[in-house]
């Protein structure tokens, strides 16, 4: 038979008020920091576990939040999101993981979404997400915007890192090296103007009075993206910089420059995006621009609750600094000495 609050109760000598106002999180002043403690730890030796269907009936809210990603293939996609269910779950609700594949999928996909929640985290939505749901208007539900793609415009909340002062930062770094051909592994489809890195890479190298080259990725798998890099270094010579739109990209092209022979930092210079921990474990460990994961998802997980309690409230935008990490993929040897 399941614990129940009253259960709590009986054990403490306390009011069953008390043990609700502590175990679904109200306001911390409401019962005594000693009091709260005592209830929380006989919860715990009890095997307490809180029914979310009646506390939704009790509150008239699903106790449910909605986390919109894509590519949770990527394992900077999956840290987001592992960071977002986090909070969510620190705060006592539940989390409903929604892979909506917007950014790769065939035009025309249908998205199924049960809307019984309280509110949405949007990792890097498209321009057009309320487009690709004309049956149930977003404004009806909180939502914030979070991650590091080019800014969705709309009027309400959003926080993302600036990945796009990191390219600049990563690409004038390979310049400052003195690499002279400087290549973008990119994915096809942001291979162009107006896309944010796309735009921070060209215009920094153009700014180094330098020629961009662009190695364009049509399958996002690490067997062709190897493939795709091995080919145009063959084909047009290898650059003495390159910079990946994202870490998978970085360690394909770390094993199609082995496959070619050609030594980091030796022959090249390697730069991935995102800030993946395995990155550092390679040989040479390979630069990256790091994005913080923790910070984004809790900085947005309070932008939500703030716009859960306060419908009316002005939106607010966060923008979250990146790190560059130097490593010795990006870092020339110095010459030795005669």
């Amino acid at each position: 038979m399941s614990v129940t609050i009253h259960d709590i109760a009986k054990e403490l000598n306390l009011s069953a008020m008390t043990i609700s106002r502590v175990l679904n999180r109200q306001e911390p002043s409401s019962v005594a920091p000693a009091t709260r403690e005592r209830v929380l730890k006989k919860a715990a030796e009890l095997g307490y576990r809180p029914n979310r269907n009646a506390r939704a009936l009790v509150s008239k809210r699903p106790q449910m939040i909605a986390i919109w990603i894509d590519h949770l293939r990527s394992s900077v996609y999956a840290q987001i999101a592992d960071a977002c269910r986090d909070e969510i779950q620190r705060a006592g609700l539940q989390s409903e993981i929604c892979e909506m594949n917007w950014h790769f999928a065939q035009p025309g996909t249908k998205r199924q979404f049960e809307w019984l929640v309280d509110g949405i985290l949007a990792v890097d939505p498209p321009v057009n997400i309320d487009a690709l749901f004309p049956d149930a208007p977003l404004y009806r539900i909180p939502r914030v915007n979070l991650g590091s793609g080019t800014p969705v415009m709309w009027s309400g909340d959003y926080v993302r890192v600036d990945l796009q002062a990191g390219t600049h930062d990563a690409v004038k770094h390979l310049a400052d090296q003195g690499c002279r051909r400087i290549a973008y592994v990119v994915p096809a489809g942001i291979d162009r103007p107006g896309t944010g890195n796309f735009d921070a890479f060209t215009n920094t190298v153009i700014d180094a009075g330098l020629t961009p080259e662009y190695i364009v990725i049509t399958y996002q798998n690490l067997r062709e993206v190897r493939k795709t890099v091995a080919e145009y270094i063959r084909e047009h010579g290898a650059p003495d910089g390159i910079y990946c739109h994202y870490d998978e990209l970085a360690i394909a092209t770390f094993r199609a420059l082995r496959d070619l022979d050609l030594r980091m930092p030796d022959d090249i210079l390697l730069i991935g995006c995102e800030g993946n921990e395995f990155m550092e474990y390679f040989d040479p460990p390979i630069s990256t621009i790091a994005m913080p994961a923790k910070d984004l998802a809790g900085t947005a997980w309070r932008l939500l609750q703030q716009r859960i309690e306060n419908p009316q409230a002005p939106p607010q935008s966060i923008i979250l600094p990146h790190k560059f990490c130097a490593r010795e993929s990006s870092i020339k040897r110095p010459m030795p000495r005669p």
